[in-house]
């Protein structure tokens, strides 16, 4: 049974997917960036260049942009961001059961702080598909497993407060990327693992490779890149007839979350 999505955040689910296509390479981005410089007031009174991080900025470029700027709170990093969403009461934890138009943050190195920020466009059966700025340089989708341990958190925008503003108009965008390079640039986010890396990334590995039948040995996912794990992953390489190299990059991303 398909979920009845309320009118505001159908607004930002759109404004978000028409920017998909939009990149650094060609310019195309900057009018993303122009949008969030427009806002008053600047968040701590800073003005965004073309060459800072702005997965943040995208987020609150696109709620301007969809007339949702009173509910999509500006920011152009993503801890300040929470912070914000904490404030109003507005922030959960990663077994959060989140909604289209809701914001998930990313944590992809174990520490205490947000590295990424995207808005949740579609709920899928196991997941979310989630639409991000400045992923590998441009706007991207990718799609994140529920209870995903790179998952930080998630905020809630009031959309059942939001006043009704008129959207910002946009010049014509590029067509949507083609699905399968978008699964490409969703993966190139994440870090190539090799045997001796360690961290929340490898547990994430582990617990996939586990999921999918692949033992990774008596001390499963314990965030070590061992030579248990390594035998898994290979196996699951000659599986999938992928290289059987023992390292995790791209591809054998793909395969693990299911993108190709």
């Amino acid at each position: 049974m398909l979920m009845s999505i309320s009118i505001q955040r159908q607004k930002l689910i759109d404004k978000a997917k028409s920017m998909l296509g939009r990149k650094e390479a060609d310019g195309s981005f900057r009018p993303i960036i122009d949008a969030y410089n427009e806002i008053r007031p600047l968040p701590r009174g800073y003005r965004m260049r073309y060459e800072d991080p702005w997965c943040a900025a995208f987020v609150s470029a696109v709620g301007k942009m969809a007339g949702l700027g009173d509910i999509i709170l500006a920011e152009c990093g993503c801890d300040a961001m929470i912070a914000l969403y904490r404030a109003r009461g507005e922030y959960h934890g990663r077994d959060y059961d989140a909604q289209p138009g809701d914001l998930i943050f990313y944590n992809w190195d174990g520490n205490s702080s947000a590295d990424h920020v995207g808005i949740i466009v579609e709920k899928i059966s196991g997941g979310y598909a989630v639409v991000e700025g400045n992923m590998s340089d441009a706007v991207g989708r990718r799609y994140v497993p529920a209870n995903w341990l790179l998952t930080m958190g998630f905020a809630t925008p009031s959309y059942d407060k939001a006043s009704v503003e008129p959207p910002q108009t946009e010049p014509d965008v590029p067509h949507e990327a083609n699905p399968d390079e978008q699964a490409s640039e969703g993966v190139r986010a994440l870090p190539v693992l090799a045997p001796g890396s360690r961290g929340l990334t490898v547990k994430a590995m582990q617990g996939v490779l586990i999921a999918r039948g692949f033992s990774c040995g008596a001390d499963g996912a314990d965030g070590v890149f061992g030579g248990n794990t390594e035998a898994a992953l290979r196996r699951f390489q000659q599986r999938e007839k992928l290289e059987v190299d023992g390292i995790c990059g791209v591809r054998s991303w793909e395969k693990l979350l299911g993108l190709r």
